[in-house]
């Protein structure tokens, strides 16, 4: 069995005794926080009591409750985490409920102190089961025979169990029983509907606290199909709710660090080792395929793009597989935002990630549509605009011998590089004119060298030139852009949505 974090109980032996000791180790410090709150809040409510632990699909409420359950188990609460959707082929919940609760008692409870008590327990609920069976419709019915029979006895079954079961609790050291009913949001809605009054007419005793973590909107959505209470009646929804639930919780949505520290976990270097050995990333933070920087920005951009944890996880295992059979240094921000906004519905969120003041800043990105593709070269206007704003020399310019001087060759010199051309709209033409501008700076300055006048304006200009030159080194070194950018970034693409690439592109 692999690892699987979703449920610590699926773990393997050896990694469940990792975490059994430290149930939220690997998670944030938010969610440990919760769990303090939550168990807080077992500690002060009176019971009977049912809380919803409200949150989305995906946001991790599974992996909460398996871990909150190991929690509660290591500061002594007895404690029952039960999945309803894995027991929903049960024609009854009740079915379900009562077989979870009578092996944990089975299981732990041994001693004569308990013996007796739940001898009686086992044998009240089999005659409840006998006798409890469903209508076609929502509600528990008692047939006919078995109601007669009821009340010839000398007991209700349903009242004898609830008071077996609180009687039961009474004994256990903290006088609570917690049962965590997770997945109910996944079950068939008639289903769904049938646990919530199964708890309610069956489990509401003193002493059981009750968890249901569930998404609300799944709930709504049951009691719209099967109540016709449509969205608008928002109302009574809520009022229907308040007859299941005490109280509610929300499962906080994570953080940007949060993100970041879940990466940590999956892109570790020792999972990374083939991309590391072949140098298609590097340990280096400053450099484009820094494995620093794939952490980080992958981290950024699933926050912006708003990934479930489970989406984030499959992306991150994914992601390690592409980087480990890539053919080349990896463009770390390229790869880890078309990733993070590799789903189609979260297309119209992507911005290519490029910042504005780039010398090639894309402006619109879309896996359908781009505009303005390479269409200003923003840092370079900057540069022209700050030439523009020298002063040029007047006509007559004398030297320190007072000799007069032509003024041509710097004139000549300033029309040249102070118009942008579209062929320095790539990196070969951005190196060719500062390669030109550099040679004929040279020149102006050897004819000029004794007219401090000029000097000072070269000068200037070559302070620009190298500030400028250094900005758009420092960039090309972190994106590891290059005039190939348009077939990278399209390669890419064809990576993350088509796996099968990677053994139809030739190695140049």
């Amino acid at each position: 069995m692999g690892l699987d974090k979703a449920n610590i109980f699926k773990l393997e032996d050896e990694e469940f005794v990792k975490y059994k000791n430290d149930p939220f180790l690997d998670c944030f410090e938010s969610t440990k926080d919760f769990a303090k709150a939550l168990k807080n809040d077992i500690d002060t409510k009176e019971t009977p009591h049912s809380l919803l632990l409200s949150a989305d699909y995906g946001m991790g409420k599974t992996f909460f409750s398996t871990r909150f359950t190991q929690y509660l188990r290591n500061n002594k609460y007895d404690v029952i985490y039960f999945s309803v959707w894995e027991n929903d082929y049960m024609q009854e919940p009740f079915l379900a409920f009562a077989k979870v609760i009578l092996n944990y008692i089975h299981n732990k409870f041994t001693t004569k102190k308990y013996i007796a008590n739940a001898a009686r327990l086992f044998e009240i609920t089999e005659k409840l089961a006998e006798s409890i069976t469903f209508s076609t419709g929502l509600g528990f019915n008692i047939s006919a025979e078995k109601l007669i029979n009821a009340f010839k006895a000398d007991t209700d079954p349903i009242v004898e169990f609830r008071k077996q079961l609180t009687s039961f609790i009474n004994k256990i050291p903290k006088k609570k029983l917690i049962i965590i009913v997770d997945e109910l949001d996944r079950c068939r809605p008639d289903y769904a509907m049938k646990t919530l009054e199964c708890i309610k007419h069956f489990f509401e005793i003193e002493g059981l606290f009750v968890i249901l973590p569930t998404n609300k909107e799944a709930l709504n959505d049951c009691i719209k199909s099967l109540y016709g209470i449509d969205n608008r009646n928002r109302n009574c929804r809520e009022n229907y709710f308040q007859k299941f639930f005490n109280d509610e919780r929300i499962l906080k949505s994570p953080t940007e660090s949060d993100y970041l520290y879940i990466v940590n976990q999956y892109l570790t270097n020792k999972r990374l080792t083939e991309a590391l050995t072949k140098g298609l990333l590097s340990e280096s933070e400053n450099i484009y395929n820094s494995i620093v920087l794939l952490r980080n920005w992958f981290a950024v951009y699933s926050f912006n793009a708003c990934l479930t944890i489970r989406e984030l996880k499959d992306y991150s295992i994914e992601l390690t597989r592409i980087c480990n059979n890539f053919y080349e240094p990896i463009r770390v921000q390229w790869l880890t935002c078309i990733m993070a906004f590799k789903k189609a519905k979260k297309d119209y969120n992507f911005k290519y990630p490029l910042p504005r003041e780039h010398c090639f800043y894309k402006e619109h990105f879309t896996s359908s549509h781009r505009e303005n593709g390479k269409d200003s070269i923003v840092s370079l206007t900057t540069f022209f605009n700050n030439i523009r704003q020298l002063k040029e020399p007047d006509y007559y310019l004398y030297n320190s011998d007072n000799q007069r001087l032509q003024s041509a060759p710097y004139c000549n010199f300033y029309n040249k590089y102070s118009q942008i051309e579209s062929n320095q709209q790539n990196y070969k033409g951005i190196n060719n004119y500062f390669s030109n501008l550099k040679r004929d700076l040279i020149s102006v300055k050897t004819y000029y060298h004794d007219c401090n006048e000029v000097l000072n304006i070269l000068k200037a200009i070559e302070d620009a030139f190298n500030e400028q030159k250094n900005i758009i080194d420092k960039y090309q070194q972190q994106y590891g852009s290059d005039d190939n950018d348009d077939y990278r970034e399209t390669t890419y693409q064809n990576i993350i949505n088509n796996p099968e690439t990677f053994y139809s592109i030739t190695v140049s």
